[in-house]
Order: structure tokens, then C-alpha cells, then sequence
């Protein structure tokens, strides 16, 4: 995951450097100043921002956050101390994701990026437990962020090459490496794209697009040279569904 970091106070924007840092996460820039913000985000979009409220300058938080949500959406974490509930009130209009207390710790900062990706991609009830309840997994919309560790991890949906299951464990198999997920397949397809992936046995999901060749003998389909199993009730509209494309 891809952090920018708008902080004018040197000790806090070192503290925060060093938290974002330890916790495994990529920092795209770490600037103090609107201008460079602007440029900042512009030249590398991250998937997170930490701003300040109260930079000095032309541009305070509050202008940088409308000016970011403006071009492209982005869950934003406000940094603030309270001191200035005017400012908090203005701040509070631009509807940031989540808000970081000076002074803070790492785990104050942890539990704010994750509540603030939970709150930027639709949450539920039941969603706001998932990284509480062991099935370490947020849905954005084109991507997951998977918990692993202490940090959270980005999996872009189009690099999913196929879904399997395993006892009470989903399995997202991309080119490079497996993500295990505390969710059932149904779950888990719910929450995929119908027109891009498509269940082709009771215990898998491939993305139709990575399919290599499928084998009508053996009930198998090659993905990026593994071999997955086709069910024979699934054949018909997963061969329907490449007719169409």
C-alpha cells in the first residue's frame, strides 16, 4: 500500500516516516507544503493519504483535502491536536476517512489506516469486524487489502488469477504468490466481478480472462500453467461465457 504523507512539523512528519515505515508500507513522499503536495500526489496517486490539518501556507489540510478528493478519491486521515475546533468543524465537512490524535503511537496509526480503508470502501456492520474477527480482508473496488502481519497488503482484483477453498479458507492465487482469506468461496465471489470471474467447480472461481486452454476430456482448465478442476455441471456456462467474449 502507497502512503503520502503532508505534515509542515519536522518531529511529526520523522515520527510518522518512521511509523509507516516499520509497519511495511510504501511512502510515496513525505511533504510540508500545499504546492508540493499537489505535485506529490499528481506524480504518484497513493492509496492513502495522512495530512495534516493545520499546514501552513496558502493551502491548509482542509484545502488539500478537497483538492485531492476533487481529482481522484482517496481515503484521508486527518492529523490534528483539537486545539482549533473551528478548524476541526471545517475539517469534519470534507468527510475524511479517519482522524489521527497527536500525540500518537504505531498502534493508534495502524488501527486509523485500517478503519480509514474500511470507511472508504463502503463498510457494513459486519465489515467493520472483519479485521477484528480473523478474515483480515478489506473489498475496495478494484482491489483487496489483505492483512498480513501488521500490515495491509494490495491485491488489485485483475491480477486474481483464480479463487479455490480449502476447510474454511478461501485462496487467492495470483501469478507470484497465495493469499489466504478467512471467507467462504461464496463470499468471496460476492464480491468479484460476475462479468470477469466465474465459478467453475464447487470448490473454485477462475478469472475467465487468464484461461489458457480448457480440457473436455479431463475436466481441467490450464491458468498460467497450473491445472484447475472443472465440474462437469459447470462446463456449459463457463464455455458460454468465452463464447461471448
Amino acid at each position: 500500500m502507497k502512503v503520502l504523507i503532508i505534515e509542515d512539523e519536522p518531529n511529526y512528519a520523522d515520527t510518522l516516516e518512521m511509523f509507516v515505515d516499520e509497519l511495511g508500507y510504501n511512502i510515496t513522499d513525505v511533504v510540508g507544503e500545499g504546492q508540493q503536495a499537489l505535485k506529490a500526489f499528481r506524480n504518484e496517486y497513493p492509496d492513502l493519504v495522512l495530512l495534516d490539518i493545520n499546514l501552513e501556507g496558502e493551502m491548509t489540510g482542509i484545502d488539500l483535502a478537497r483538492a485531492f478528493q476533487a481529482e481522484r478519491k482517496t481515503p484521508i486521515i486527518f492529523i490534528t491536536s483539537f486545539d482549533d475546533k473551528e478548524t476541526f468543524q471545517k475539517a469534519k465537512e470534507t468527510a475524511p476517512h479517519a482522524y489521527l490524535i497527536k500525540p500518537f503511537n504505531p498502534d493508534e496509526l495502524e488501527r486509523s489506516m485500517e478503519l480509514a480503508l474500511l470507511r472508504a470502501h463502503g463498510p457494513n456492520q459486519e465489515d467493520e469486524q472483519v479485521l477484528d474477527n480473523g478474515k483480515h480482508a478489506i473489498l475496495a473496488k478494484s482491489s483487496f487489502f489483505i492483512k498480513e502481519r501488521n500490515k495491509l497488503v494490495k491485491v488489485n482484483v485483475s491480477d486474481i488469477l483464480w479463487v479455490s477453498v480449502e476447510d474454511k479458507y478461501s485462496i487467492l492465487h495470483t501469478a507470484d504468490k497465495r493469499f489466504v482469506l478467512r471467507q467462504s468461496l461464496k463470499e468471496v465471489a460476492e464480491k468479484l466481478d460476475a462479468s470477469i470471474f466465474v465459478q467453475v467447480h464447487r470448490s473454485h472461481i477462475v478469472n475467465i480472462s487468464t484461461v489458457e486452454d480448457i480440457d473436455l476430456q479431463l475436466f481441467t482448465i490450464s491458468v498460467n500453467g497450473e491445472e484447475v478442476p472443472l465440474g462437469k455441471s459447470y462446463k456449459d456456462n463457463l464455455v458460454q461465457r468465452l463464447q461471448m467474449l
